[in-house]
């Protein structure tokens, strides 16, 4: 594998994948809802179907986002800038989806992706909003359906041992990475990281 494709692989790819693989161990046939199609939530949704998963629903505010999240396997894709987002997803998945996963790092979006989990479902959280800032929060959509909330670092992985299993996945044209990425210059450091802030590129990275 060349290895700027391989960069991503040590973070966002496995966090993704390993969310849903291993920390939630999502079941062939259940529902998940992801919030974020960036390189995290966007390997989520390809791990979901690579697992099997039955409905894999992309939440993003971006219509090129949610066009790419539906090629690489999402059953369904939600413009949370149109309405109620967990109204939406319950009517997709009726009682809500078993599965979440929050990556976007936005207070709206992680309420929404407890919310909009069936009883007994559990929301898998990769990133806090703003920067782990203290933010309101209410604990009754947990407790009144028996929700749970999980943290996850790095996809609960050993990197030894599950990134060479991503790498085979790719290889098989099951995690197409290079869907994600775009090349630049160390020299344009500064182009890429506009382009990602501006959400135009997925996951940019830099070639010396």
């Amino acid at each position: 594998m060349p290895l700027e494709l391989a960069a991503p692989f040590g973070c966002g790819v496995q966090t993704g994948a390993g969310a849903v693989l291993r920390s939630l161990r999502a079941p062939a046939g259940s529902s998940i809802a992801v919030f974020g199609a960036g390189s995290v939530g966007l390997s989520a949704i390809m791990a979901a179907r690579y697992a099997g998963l039955g409905t894999i629903i992309a939440v993003d505010i971006h219509p090129a986002r949610l066009e790419l999240a539906r090629e690489l396997g999402a059953t369904h894709a939600i413009d949370a800038r149109e309405g109620d987002v967990v109204q939406r997803i319950q009517a997709i998945a009726r009682g809500g989806v078993m599965y979440s996963l929050e990556s976007s790092a936005a207070l709206p979006a992680l309420n929404d992706a407890i919310a909009c989990l069936a009883r007994r479902g559990e929301c898998a959280l990769v990133t806090v909003p703003a920067l782990g800032a203290p933010v309101p929060f209410s604990l009754l959509p947990l407790l009144s359906g028996g929700r749970r909330l999980i943290a996850v670092l790095e996809g609960d992985s050993v990197p030894a041992t599950f990134i060479p299993q991503l790498a085979a996945m790719h290889h098989a044209g099951q995690l197409p990475v290079e869907r994600l990425v775009a090349n630049y210059d160390f020299a344009d450091i500064g182009r890429a990281l506009a382009d990602a802030g501006a959400g135009r590129v997925v996951k940019p990275i830099l070639r010396f």
